[in-house]
């Protein structure tokens, strides 16, 4: 077994295209070398800001030999009726290198055809790899490539090396001019030499790069900055806070370090969320904090170098970010001089998307859309009249700050600014608190919105985006999703779940839909009702796909999961969605659970055939069974239904199994249902979907769970 050293050198990559690339790398070798025959033992990769690196722990020197059957001809027509071969059967032995005696003849589903049987031995490795290692260049994809030289090879920056070894010996093989060796490079600036490297050895590779002052392993490198920074700022009682960052300074040098700079104190009146923008987003600079969580007027500069000429690049670091919060400071003096309830108005130069109107057109759906949700909250006692005015005030201004110089320098602010600028203009607490909140959450693992008038605004302002989507078909497909809808609608879902809030899906979907101008909201029929019809089921259509995910990932069942969602009440409740699910995923562990699963089953499978939905009638009740049957229905109908319109569903999950289980399973052992006279049939299948309904039209549709890792009952 020999191992294989490849690293593809550059001119410096953009920190977040890295870890990517890598992964692909990894991908992409695994799929080829597959292809190829030839067996990895282990693989390792990593990179810097200019290389990318793959190491190949014991690959075979040759491919491993294999026999392949070749189909032919048929034989009818490789061989004449005396049995000698034809033109096209000495035609088909020769382009396949075999001899016409050891043709086979193989019985098929259309035939006898005749089969070539070829053994095709292994080539070395060395002059397989070339190919696989040209095709990882050419395959790689990032966010934005360039083009280079005339030909037709895309990479994240120029390639300016390519060291590729095979054991002792260097992989034939040259793309866009460079040839493959056996150098790499030390660090620009602290060594600048080119270094030999012997053999295809992970740890000389690692070392001699080290020696020339670059630590080619990534995490490595991520620890050691670790360490420097946390060694400045624990003297200030603080630690690290943002793994992100850390993540992206690492791939931002080869020499790792770390250096404490400073600003003036008096900038310290500027906002902190704003001073850490600057220095995270702009700088990549690392705030330090006191013990309390507030900012001092100090911060860490992660270098690619030493310790050398330190004053030099502290004061060249002071230097930048004291013009960044001289703007900053600028901003925020200038835009508080204007309040933001006059800033509304000039959302009417902002675009959101054609036909749908600008963003001060955007605001009055919102606002409309946060009164409608926060009275319908009213009912159920999670808001109170004075919040729905509040609500208003803050979906008025949630996007006025999208006009200030601000946000217009810093976009990953609004909102916060917002916050900032109406508690300067003397806002109710609660809105400017909303007009914060009513982003989140920015992203997966963000918080929700904590206020239910943050909570309001921010389902207005999500469900107005996925509707203006879906009503201009911009619906995402796959791994496309520009306008983040998937996030919205995770958000939507989150929010209603954490605040227990009770909403009809559709019929907020169909106020927000038609409040835009594609869909006059005064019409009750015709074209544009249809259009907004189609729109609220397609959307609802998308969030059942995203519950269904959602619960997925969080270890729910995938058959219970679409046993609540496939209920007559379906998931136009999200909040009673989840009450469900989690109620059928606690009874799925009782003991009795398949024996409530049969019933479900048996009921439904039968009562399907119905032909008419109307009532029971008693009249036609002949056997004692279904009489009994019957009984037992009206007599726990009432209080099945109270369980479970007070969301009691374990207990009516209990109470539905208890007194149907053997009444249900005597039934259809003792009666006869399809008898040949309609009307007792059809009488007969009415009672078995009663009871059926009973359950699946409101609490879960059992008919097609998956039962095979669920124990019997008293198992």
């Amino acid at each position: 077994m020999t191992d294989l050293l490849f690293e593809i050198g550059t001119e410096e990559i953009p920190a977040s295209y890295i870890t990517p690339a890598l992964n692909q790398i990894k991908t992409l070798f695994t799929e080829r070398a597959e292809k190829h025959r030839l067996e990895i033992h282990s693989l390792y990769f990593t990179g810097t800001p200019r290389r990318l690196t793959l190491f190949v722990k014991g690959l075979p020197q040759k491919q491993e030999s294999i026999t392949e059957e070749i189909q032919g001809p048929a034989a009818s027509i490789a061989f004449d009726k005396t049995g000698n071969p034809t033109k096209a059967g000495l035609g088909f032995a020769k382009s396949q290198g075999v001899d016409i005696q050891n043709l086979q003849i193989k019985k098929t589903s259309k035939g006898e055809y005749c089969i070539a049987i070829k053994k095709v031995e292994g080539r070395e490795a060395l002059h397989v790899l070339p190919e696989i290692l040209t095709e990882i260049i050419r395959n790689i994809s990032f966010p934005k490539s360039m083009k280079w030289k005339g030909n037709n090879l895309f990479f994240a920056r120029p390639i300016r090396s390519i060291l590729a070894l095979f054991g002792d010996k260097v992989v034939p093989m040259e793309i866009n001019g460079i040839k493959a060796d056996k150098f790499t490079f030390g660090h620009p600036f602290l060594s600048g030499k080119t270094i030999e490297i012997s053999t295809a050895d992970w740890d000389l590779y690692k070392r001699l790069l080290k020696q020339e002052h670059v630590v080619a392993d990534i995490t490595e490198r991520r620890e050691t900055l670790r360490t420097k920074i946390t060694q400045i700022m624990t003297p200030y009682g603080t630690t690290i806070d943002d793994e992100e960052l850390l993540d992206e300074v690492t791939n931002l040098v080869e020499y790792p370090n770390a250096i404490e700079c400073s600003f003036d104190e008096e900038f310290l009146d500027i906002p902190a969320h704003v001073i850490e923008t600057a220095m995270k987003e702009h700088q990549r600079y690392f705030p330090i904090k006191k013990r309390d969580g507030k900012l001092l007027n100090k911060f860490i500069a992660v270098l690619n170098r030493n310790e050398s000429n330190a004053n030099t690049t502290i004061q060249g670091n002071e230097r930048v970010l004291k013009a960044r919060l001289s703007d900053a400071r600028f901003f925020w003096k200038e835009d508080r001089k204007v309040p933001l309830e006059k800033r509304v108005e000039d959302l009417k130069n902002l675009a959101f998307l054609e036909k749908v109107g600008n963003y001060r057109d955007r605001t009055d759906r919102i606002v409309k859309l946060s009164s409608f949700i926060s009275h319908r909250l009213i009912n159920l006692n999670k808001l109170s009249i004075e919040d729905v005015t509040l609500a208003e005030r803050a979906a008025l201004l949630c996007k006025a700050d999208l006009s200030t110089q601000m946000v217009g320098e810093f976009p990953s602010l609004q909102g916060i600014m917002g916050r900032e600028y109406a508690e300067w203009d003397g806002e109710e607490p609660s809105v400017a608190l909303a007009i914060a909140e009513h982003y989140m959450p920015r992203f997966s693992a963000d918080n929700i919105p904590a206020s239910k008038i943050g909570a309001v605004v921010g389902l207005a302002d999500k469900l107005d985006t996925i509707s203006s989507c879906f009503a201009l078909n911009l619906i995402p497909t796959g791994s496309q999703d520009p306008y983040s809808l998937r996030r919205h609608a995770y958000g939507i879902i989150r929010i209603i779940e954490e605040h227990g809030f009770t909403l009809e899906l559709g019929e907020v979907l169909c106020k927000s839909l038609s409040l835009l101008p594609l869909f006059p909201g005064k019409e009750i029929s015709g074209e544009h009702t249809i259009m907004r019809e189609k729109s609220v089921s397609a959307i609802k259509e998308f969030f059942r796909d995203r519950l269904y995910q959602i619960n997925i990932e969080r270890g729910y069942r995938y058959d219970l999961v679409n046993a609540v969602l496939n209920t007559d009440a379906g998931f136009d409740d999200i909040g009673d969605f989840f009450q469900k699910l989690k109620a059928i995923s606690h009874v799925s562990k009782e003991d009795w659970w398949p024996d409530l699963v049969t019933v479900a089953e048996r009921t439904f499978n039968i009562g399907k055939k119905a032909n008419s939905r109307g009532l029971v009638d008693e009249r036609l009740l002949t056997e004692a069974e279904e009489r009994k049957l019957w009984d037992i229905y009206k007599g726990n109908e009432t209080a099945i239904r109270k369980q479970v319109d007070e969301k009691r569903y374990e207990e009516a999950s209990r109470t539905y199994y208890a007194v149907f289980a053997k009444p249900v399973h005597t039934f259809f052992d003792k009666v006869f249902v399809n008898v040949e006279d309609e009307a007792i049939r059809n009488n007969r299948l009415l009672l078995i979907r009663s009871i059926n309904k009973l359950y699946s039209e409101k609490i879960a549709d059992l008919s097609q769970m998956n039962m095979s890792n669920d124990k019997p009952a008293g198992g």
